[in-house]
Order: C-alpha cells, then sequence, then structure tokens
C-alpha cells in the first residue's frame, strides 16, 4: 500500500476523521482546539476550520442526505448541527446531555435525524426539523460511560450503542432495548 497524503495543521488531539458521504476526497476532523476541520486529501491544509465548540470536540458526522450538513459534540455537552455553506453561525445547538457527547451520528434513513450517546450513560435520537423540542427519546440503561453508537443500514430505526460497562444494546426506535 502506497501512502498518497500527509496532512497536518492541529498542534491538539485530532479525534476520529469522518468521511463525506458524496465524495470520497473530503472528510472532517474533530479536534481538540475546540474546531472541527474540513480537509481534502489533494491539499496539505484543511480548506475549512470552524471553531465549533467552546472545549474540545470528540465527534462529528456528515449527514448522509447532504453533504453540506455536519454535526459536531463536544465535552461542552452540547451538539451543534452546520451548514458547512454557512460555516459562521451553527444551524442549530442541541442540548440535553449532562456530559461530554462522546459520539454523534447521522440516520442512513432519515434526513433529520441523528443520534448520540455521552459520557452521562445516556442515549438521545434527535430530529432538527423540530428546532423547538427536538429530543425524541432517551434511553438510560448503561452503567458506565456511553462510547460507541451506531445505526443499522439495513433495519430502519436499529441502533447499537456500546458503553465502559462492557454491554452492548440494541435500540429500536419505537421499542425497549434488547441485550
Amino acid at each position: 500500500m502506497q501512502l498518497t497524503a500527509v496532512l497536518h495543521e492541529s498542534a491538539q488531539t485530532c479525534n476520529p476523521m469522518y468521511r463525506n458521504p458524496a465524495n470520497a476526497e473530503i472528510f472532517l476532523s474533530a479536534s481538540g482546539d475546540n474546531s472541527v476541520k474540513v480537509w481534502d486529501a489533494r491539499k496539505p491544509l484543511p480548506t475549512m476550520s470552524i471553531p465549533a465548540h467552546q472545549y474540545e470536540i470528540l465527534t462529528a458526522d456528515w449527514c448522509k442526505y447532504n453533504d453540506c450538513l455536519i454535526a459536531t459534540g463536544s465535552v461542552d455537552k452540547s451538539i451543534k448541527v452546520w451548514d458547512l455553506r454557512r460555516p459562521g453561525q451553527e444551524l442549530l445547538s442541541l442540548f440535553g446531555h449532562g456530559y461530554a457527547v462522546r459520539k454523534v451520528i447521522w440516520s442512513p434513513h432519515a434526513e433529520t435525524v441523528l443520534a448520540s450517546c455521552s459520557y452521562d450513560m445516556t442515549v438521545r435520537l434527535w430530529d432538527i426539523s423540530l428546532p423547538e423540542d427536538s429530543l425524541l427519546r432517551t434511553w438510560d440503561h448503561h452503567s458506565e460511560f456511553a462510547v460507541g453508537l451506531d445505526f443499522s443500514t439495513l433495519a430502519e430505526g436499529m441502533l447499537a450503542s456500546t458503553g465502559w460497562d462492557e454491554w452492548t444494546f440494541l435500540w429500536n426506535q419505537k421499542a425497549e432495548p434488547g441485550v
């Protein structure tokens, strides 16, 4: 395998990278310097840097239906939704977690739905088309930090969460969890 690019910009921690769903050369990084950066693998520096939160950003994700929309989650306990065409102001801020947001992920089945998990041991389901009442559901079955989360691409409404409690829960948006 041949190395095709080396990219460097931040002196802070670079948390996971997230590929753009429409362009394999474009990706996001969530950073310890409180910013989210958009990268083009053909360029050595980020093409965009958004000072997105007051504290470290632990997670970010692209909307699967609109590659101009991203969501970020931070140590500041908030989730923010951004339109990359207007990066100067977030579209929406979501509050509800009691501790740092560890993972945020857009649904592969619904353009306006995303899920999050947190060090507060909860998993939350949000719909950004309802800005006054975005929180759809909260699950609180983990007994330690909830750190992993993913939607099923095959079964609409299904997602899984993992935690430091060594449990994996399978969640259905309309039912109680199964182990």
